[in-house]
């Protein structure tokens, strides 16, 4: 875990230099998903945290502090995959599966930034929105699960995802975009900040995304969701992409 620390905070100290990104939005994004994490029930999180807690932590590798990393822990996620013929018998609502990308890179250790242009997800989230025929993300989608290991990731990976431009997930933070009463809410289920059990955590992010298209969601439920996106991440910097809908 601690060579991802440093590989993350490299990237991280890097993003903030060539787009101007800061602590305090970074920190935003922590506030924001672990706050979701408290109407999660499965969330091994839930903290209610101001900016300031945020920064005020213990700073672990510039500029990443223990509040702006994820957790390791322990957990297991099951989901059950049907045609669309059985699926319509033992399911009254079942999320349709609209796009599944995956991408990978074959990097050396350090030679691919971890934050900043996630080539992968950038290419796996474009093929996915063609399969789907999503033209903006912003519009089409109405929830979205992101695989966000550090806070910083959050920021630069909703870039990479479509939801704004390059340098501005600063700005899109900023501007309440990705807030549970936003334009696009990111991470509802308080995200990877809130629960990371290795092995299951990418899991998550689908069956995160699957409960909101069913509208199980309770309390962390987003009104009236009929399409998700879910992504996932590996150590290689390989990314999955998964868009869900409510209508086949």
């Amino acid at each position: 875990m601690s060579g991802a620390i440093g590989s993350f905070a490299a990237s991280a100290a890097a993003y903030m230099h060539k787009y101007g990104i800061t602590e305090e939005q970074a920190a935003k994004v922590a506030v924001k998903n672990r706050r979701n994490a408290l109407h999660n029930p499965h969330a091994h999180l839930r903290m209610d945290l101001t900016v300031e807690q945020v920064l005020k932590s213990k700073m672990l590798a510039y500029p990443i502090k223990m509040l702006d990393m994820c957790p390791t822990s322990d957990g297991a996620c099951a989901m059950i995959f049907a045609s669309e013929e059985r699926a319509k018998k033992v399911c009254r609502n079942p999320a349709w599966v609209m796009a599944g990308v995956t991408r990978h890179d074959q990097p050396f250790g350090g030679d691919l930034e971890m934050v900043v242009n996630l080539r992968t997800l950038r290419s796996a989230t474009e093929e996915a929105y063609k399969i789907a025929g999503i033209t903006d993300p912003l519009k089409d989608l109405d929830v979205a699960e992101l695989y966000e290991p550090c806070t910083f990731a959050e920021l630069s990976w909703c870039e990479a995802a479509g939801f704004c431009g390059p340098g501005e997930g600063g700005k899109f933070i900023d501007s309440g975009a990705s807030y549970m009463d936003g334009i696009l809410p990111v991470n509802p289920s308080g995200g990877v900040l809130s629960t990371n059990c290795i092995g299951a955590t990418a899991m998550i992010r689908v069956a995160e995304a699957a409960i909101q298209v069913m509208g199980k969601g309770g309390t962390r439920q987003v009104p009236n969701v009929k399409k998700a996106l879910a992504t996932g991440f590996g150590g290689s910097r390989w990314s999955d992409v998964m868009i869900l809908s409510r209508t086949p």
